[in-house]
């Protein structure tokens, strides 16, 4: 997959170093060749009744989209080399298309030959100056029009990143191309920093085409070449100090463009192509994996300054055997976690994150749960209405009246109680010793108390607070704990449940598969160890941020930020001509930020509060100078 998720939403000019040429000049390219043969057999089954350059993202072929961009620039005729399902092109393109002439060129060989055949096919409408597109490019009109402000030949690239893959150029300060490196010949070695992807668009001047492009063109498929691509011939024509013409690298990263090979590929473009409220939208229905679409997620909270790189880097040399591997269950999993926290490993349970737990909990252990709000939602859904009692916290401190709150658990008949610390989104801690009286005022009544600590370390008094130590001297004392967040892990999904009453985990564990715990995670457990002051130093520096975060907070018109006891800030809107969904979704809208309104939050005028995630230093500078503009 190649794209570029934009990172500035809003930008419309392109970034280059060459010099620009005149409007007319842009208009007088009017011919384009598309290469438009391909199957898409990693599309299936979407490509089972139609050609790869006719999968719609956003209800619109990816050939049309090409098609209505040239036309939009003064192309006249494109001339599209088809092969796989040819006839279904011809039949919805037809001769002309969006005011432009369409002309077609078979490649017979499509099945056994590289596009550097289907280019080769095209030969003889190479004989000008012409626009290359390759038709698994969704792309914004701005793309090729920043190619056209370039009197000589040109390619559409974008700075290289870890999600970009294939052929990359590195360019001089004047944007010339200085080195063409294809996919294939970039090994591990390869030092792919200072790079710039392809976005396989490109300007042939017909200079070049004439003098270099065609004669290499032809010489390589006469020589029985027909398995390579097409960029070998500009790698070379670029190797080559006596050609007289060169390529032009144009930054086109201020547009948004996408290559489509597969699911997830063509997923990221219909993301991509939506309206910037639409995008709001959808992600409002997502649960993760927002790295994949290029927005800063002050949303989600976890551990920025943890695992360290060296730790990932132990993984790549068992990684064929991890993942190849059955991990270990259950008995030997309480062991790991027990070697990071000192626990007795009879008093554990591991699990596929915190929120297995919850789920199992909810389901198999609690009918009549209490629970302080505003708190982590997952708890209040994984109960029948009619078993929750939602104690309100006072909104003025959002702190915990432990004897209030032990009475209102009592007099509800709860067999649960639920009290997370720091609280989420409050952010608001419990000291230990409250959450002792509290279970002590608890079990006389054979109410169960778990405590969430997921957010301990981040706390002022970091693992101090925890009352893991605690839970022999309190047989119905809970501790559930996300690993996933603490450690900045939420992909590999890992957390734990503690408690002396071994009965109640065994049938948890009763509750679980062989198999919860994946390989990668089980790694992480055996590795994580080596790691402790690397993680000490991360919650550290977490907190720090966070500090500087709610400093910062403080100075801001409009929002009351509340103290921080973790890695996040709770705000309430007092701003009165705007609600927090409006401010979340602006913040998305204009500054490709997104963070988290408390609208659904059991609280009094949720609709007033945001919460929002620190993350690096630079970041939360950004996310505050932007809400500053907003508000």
């Amino acid at each position: 997959m190649t794209s570029n998720p934009l990172a500035e939403p809003l930008a419309t000019s392109h970034s280059t170093d060459a010099p620009n040429t005149s409007s007319d000049d842009a208009l007088s390219v009017r011919r384009a060749v598309i290469l438009a043969a391909g199957r898409g057999s990693r599309l299936q089954p979407l490509t089972a009744k139609v050609p790869k350059c006719l999968v719609e993202v956003g209800g619109e072929s990816l050939l049309e989209r090409a098609l209505r961009a040239l036309a939009s620039l003064g192309v006249a005729e494109a001339v599209i080399v088809i092969g796989y399902k040819g006839e279904v092109v011809r039949d919805r393109i037809g001769s002309r298309f969006a005011g432009v002439d369409i002309s077609y060129v078979e490649a017979p060989d499509f099945e056994t030959t590289n596009n550097i055949r289907s280019l080769w096919d095209a030969r003889d409408y190479l004989d000008q100056d012409t626009l290359l597109l390759e038709a698994d490019v969704a792309f914004d009109p701005a793309v090729i029009a920043a190619l056209l402000m370039e009197s000589g030949s040109s390619i559409a690239v974008a700075p290289y990143d870890r999600s970009l893959s294939g052929t990359v150029v590195r360019r001089d300060r004047d944007g010339r191309v200085t080195s063409f490196t294809l996919g294939a010949d970039q090994d591990k070695r390869f030092n792919l920093a200072d790079t710039f992807k392809t976005v396989n668009i490109y300007l042939l001047r017909e200079e070049l085409l004439r003098n270099q492009i065609l004669p290499r063109l032809c010489s390589a498929i006469a020589a029985g070449q027909v398995q390579d691509y097409y960029e070998r011939i500009f790698r070379d024509c670029v190797a080559d100090e006596s050609c007289p013409t060169h390529l032009t690298a144009v930054d086109v990263s201020a547009s948004r463009w996408c290559e489509i090979d597969d699911d997830r590929d063509l997923d990221a473009a219909e993301f991509l192509f939506l309206e910037r409220d639409e995008q709001f939208d959808r992600v409002q229905l997502m649960h993760g994996a927002y790295w994949r679409y290029g927005f800063t997620d002050h949303s989600y909270l976890y551990n920025m300054h943890f695992p360290p790189a060296e730790m990932l880097d132990v993984f790549q040399g068992n990684l064929r055997e991890i993942v190849t591997n059955y991990p270990v269950a259950q008995s030997r999993l309480a062991r790991l976690v027990a070697d990071w926290t000192g626990a007795n490993p009879d008093h554990l349970v591991v699990a596929n994150g915190a929120a297995e737990l919850i789920k199992i909990l909810g389901n198999q252990f609690a009918r009549r749960l209490s629970i302080p709000t505003p708190s982590f939602n997952e708890y209040e859904e994984v109960i029948a209405p009619g078993g929750l009692n939602r104690f309100a916290l006072d909104p003025a401190t959002f702190e915990l009246d432990i004897d209030a709150f032990a009475a209102s658990a009592i007099r509800w008949r709860s067999d649960t109680a639920v009290v997370v610390t720091p609280n989420n989104p409050t952010a608001v801690s419990v000291l230990p010793a409250d959450v002792l009286r509290l279970a002590r005022l608890l079990e006389a009544h054979d109410c169960r108390l778990i405590i969430d600590e997921s957010f301990i370390e981040f706390s002022r008094a970091g693992a101090d607070a925890s009352v893991e130590d605690m839970v022999e001297a309190f047989p119905k004392l809970v501790v559930i704990k996300s690993m996933s967040k603490v450690f900045g892990i939420a992909g590999l999904r890992l957390g734990y449940l503690l408690s002396a009453d071994r009965e109640f985990v065994n049938a948890v564990r009763g509750c679980l598969p062989i198999w919860n715990i994946n390989g990668l995670a089980e790694e992480f457990l055996r590795t994580v160890g080596r790691y402790r002051s690397e993680f000490s130093e991360s919650c550290d520096l977490t907190r720090a941020t966070c500090r500087e975060l709610y400093t910062d907070l403080l100075a801001l018109p409009g929002i009351e930020p509340i103290e921080p006891d973790a890695n996040f800030v709770l705000c309430r809107v007092v701003e009165p001509c705007v609600t927090g969904p409006e401010i979340a979704r602006r913040l998305y809208v204009e500054h490709n930020i997104l963070i988290k309104d408390c609208a659904a939050k059991s609280m009094p005028e949720a609709d007033r509060y945001l919460r929002i995630a620190s993350r690096t230093s630079a970041e939360n500078r950004r996310l505050v100078q932007a809400l500053a503009a907003l508000l």
